[in-house]
């Protein structure tokens, strides 16, 4: 029975411990989600300062507040199921020190006990009387042991009592660390619903007086599928050329090019990214535009990655240069061949490479230039021979 007991309490001591970790490690998950939207907050606070100074045009001003509406509405979530981890955290805390103090309050009681009949035995004479008063010598001497050990005992009790009393002052404290995080964090959801409320505030307005300029919007959108247009061509014909002279060549049979294709299909998202910091703002196919619900954008054959200012486009696997060119509204794209597969890497400045070199994966191609309206986008695509590709599904999250 007693070792049975002893594998109860080790049970429970480990599964209150691995609630603790689990807990703890929540609690991390948490503070760096939260720092992850700050700092994307942050970047499109930067981008709004920038698109406003430029007097870039209001649709992609409302963008930008769209996406800080919605990232202020992730850290509103985050702010809700921390304040949850905590009040959860008070609950418990408040539920410990009461059973200390309930502790506590037994072990006083039995203090008091003892205090009080040692202090009624005080004498010695009466202590011997309880010895000599023993049936045989066996007892009177188990009694005389009792007797040795009750003053032990009350120096232990008196022990038990400082240790619990120390132990609820540590627990009060944290408590109240708890309640003044639990405040603090409130504070700031407050603060943050009403930064919310201000966006979505100017957001409409905006959008109001945006609804005016539809037609020229209308007119620019025609603008751009004549651009998309016109460089889908001539990506077709590129690439019609590439897989004639591949297979008039006889490359796709050489084995070396047949290992290439079979080990960047094998990357299938895994592959390295195009840059090293940016996020994706254009995706892959046919999309309706981000305020005017009803207009549906030109379509777009690969992703569009926004980058800081100058930053450098990096080949994500190793290939071959197959053609350089330029296209109204792209700048410069350099084409890289690996095996059957082909990259595209669009609106680019300085090309530091040229046709026929032989690039290796994270090689630097050239760097990508800066639009008139401030924005630093690259357009990147992959093709399967004549077919394309979500760029999306292989590059590595």
């Amino acid at each position: 029975m007693k070792y049975f007991f002893r594998h109860i309490l080790i049970i429970t001591f480990c599964l209150f411990s691995i609630c603790g970790f689990s807990q703890t490690t929540k609690e991390l998950n948490l503070n760096k989600q939260k720092a992850d939207i700050e700092k994307e907050i942050t970047s499109i606070n930067k981008k709004l300062s920038e698109t406003t100074k430029a007097k870039v045009a209001k649709t992609e001003q409302i963008k930008l507040l769209n996406q800080r509406i919605e990232q202020r509405k992730k850290l509103i979530t985050n702010a809700d199921i921390q304040i949850s981890i905590t009040e959860s955290e008070i609950d418990q805390k408040n539920q410990k020190i009461g059973e200390i103090r309930s502790k506590l309050s037994r072990l006083k009681e039995a203090y008091s006990e003892l205090v009080v009949n040692v202090y009624i035995n005080r004498k010695k004479t009466t202590w011997l009387m309880y010895v000599f008063a023993s049936e045989d010598l066996s007892q009177a001497y188990r009694r005389l042991k009792y007797l040795q050990s009750y003053g032990d005992i009350v120096l232990v009790q008196a022990k038990k009592i400082d240790n619990m009393t120390q132990n609820l002052e540590k627990e009060v404290i944290l408590l109240d660390g708890k309640k003044q995080k639990l405040a603090a964090d409130k504070s700031e959801r407050e603060k943050e619903l009403k930064r919310l409320a201000n966006d979505e505030t100017d957001a409409k307005k905006m959008l109001n007086g945006l609804t005016k300029d539809e037609k020229a919007l209308m007119k620019e959108l025609q603008k751009k599928r004549l651009v998309l247009a016109n460089m889908n061509k001539e990506i077709a014909s590129i690439l019609t050329k590439e897989i004639g002279k591949n297979k008039s060549s006889g490359y796709t049979k050489m084995p070396e090019n047949i290992k290439l294709s079979n080990d960047f299909a094998a990357n299938r998202g895994r592959l390295p990214w195009p840059v090293k910091q940016g996020n994706i703002v254009g995706f892959f196919g046919n999309h309706f535009h981000p305020i005017f619900k009803h207009i549906e954008l030109p379509p777009n054959n690969g992703i569009d990655i926004e980058t800081p200012i100058g930053e450098n486009v990096l080949a994500t696997f190793d290939g071959t240069v197959c053609n350089i060119f330029s296209v109204s509204g792209m700048n410069m794209c350099v084409m890289l061949k690996h095996g059957d597969y082909f990259t595209l890497y669009c609106k680019l400045g300085a090309v530091q490479v040229k046709i026929g070199d032989k690039i290796s994966a994270g090689q630097e191609i050239g760097n990508i230039i800066t639009a008139a309206d401030g924005n630093t986008l690259l357009h990147f695509e992959l093709w399967k021979g004549e077919q394309k590709q979500n760029p999306e599904l292989w590059l590595a999250r």
